[in-house]
């Protein structure tokens, strides 16, 4: 494989299947902290799974803020969450180059993010995982009673 690619967010660089390994993680930790978002709301808000299924990560988040459960722990990880879903919406929006991904936004045309490198895939990967495990610690707060009641209601 050539290696005049500068960065291995090209795919002529010799590390670009590690660039695209840690791509792959960055995806299913978002996938993950919609699913952790998901699981609040139905667990412990009582929303029906059906009304969630479409409903995308800040939606989600959105309702959590206007009707948060009454659970230890869920002021932090909205905060962590909200942080986490501009990094999400950076990864997953962002549009292939030449040397990786690079993002835009039509709100702030200043605002430029580049995921060229597997240290930048990196750091996103590590703030939605921080996010989701808070949230399993918020899910799971009362030892694991409230998921208990959910799954035996259904």
């Amino acid at each position: 494989m050539s290696t005049d690619a500068e960065y291995p967010g090209g795919p002529r660089h010799p590390e670009h299947t590690d660039w695209l390994l840690e791509l792959g993680r960055a995806t299913y930790a978002a996938a993950g902290l919609s699913g952790i978002a998901f699981d609040l709301l139905r667990v412990h808000s009582g929303f029906e799974s059906g009304d969630l299924y479409k409903d995308p990560l800040g939606r989600l988040l959105e309702k959590l803020r206007t009707s948060p459960p009454t659970v230890e722990g869920i002021e932090d990880f909205i905060a962590l969450a909200e942080e986490a879903l501009v990094v999400r919406n950076d990864v997953l929006h962002a549009l292939p180059v030449l040397h990786g991904l690079y993002r835009r936004r039509s709100d702030d045309l200043g605002y430029v993010r580049n995921y060229y490198d597997l240290n930048s895939l990196r750091e996103a990967t590590q703030v939605m995982e921080n996010a989701s495990r808070k949230g399993n610690e918020v899910l799971y707060a009362d030892g694991d009673e409230a998921v208990r009641r959910w799954v035996e209601s259904g």
